[in-house]
This record gives C-alpha cells, structure tokens and sequence, in this order.
C-alpha cells in the first residue's frame, strides 16, 4: 500500500456517497462516449432485438497500486517480448501445432 507521501494523502480517497455516485456517471459516460463499451449478455439485456444495448466495459475508480521497481522491470524486458510475441504470431507452423487435435 503507498504511504500517503506517495499519493498525496489517503489512498483510496474517501469519498461521500454523492462524490461517488457522480465519478461512476463520469466514467460510464465517457466510457460510452469514447467507444468502451461491450454488450451486455441476454440474461442482462433481455430483449434487444435491434441490438443496439452496450453498456460501460468494467473499469475501476480508483487503479490498484503497483510497485515501481515491477514496472521498470516489465519496461526492462518489454522489447525482448514484443519481439518474441511477434515471431510466435508468424510461426504458422508452430501454431498449427498448438491447435491439432
């Protein structure tokens, strides 16, 4: 958990329930409005035949704290995986491999 040093007081921030009515309307409007959005399976939807429903993809208010020193790592071996990703994903045979019966 980072210290209030590092956040710049409590954190999560304590928030009244009016406060956090308001900052989950915020972001599921903006989620909408920036194209953020799945479709709600039909247990949830009911009848939508038009299929136009979508709502709001699940984020979270407030990110959970990462340790510095993980992240200059990940950043540290980022490249070597992006290169390795990519030459799996051109390996059709190895590919093919993975999804024979």
């Amino acid at each position: 958990m980072p210290s209030a040093l590092t956040t710049g007081g409590s954190f999560p921030p304590t928030l009244s329930s009016s406060e956090q009515e308001n900052l989950v309307q915020t972001i599921k409007d903006w989620s909408i409005a920036h194209g953020l959005a799945v479709r709600p399976p039909p247990s949830v939807a009911g009848s939508d035949p038009e299929g136009i429903l979508a709502i709001s993809a699940p984020v979270t208010l407030f990110p959970s704290p990462f340790p510095k020193t993980c992240f200059a790592e990940a950043r540290a071996i980022q490249k070597a995986y992006n290169e390795l990703y990519a030459n799996i994903s051109r390996d059709e045979e190895f590919l093919a491999s993975l999804v024979q019966e």
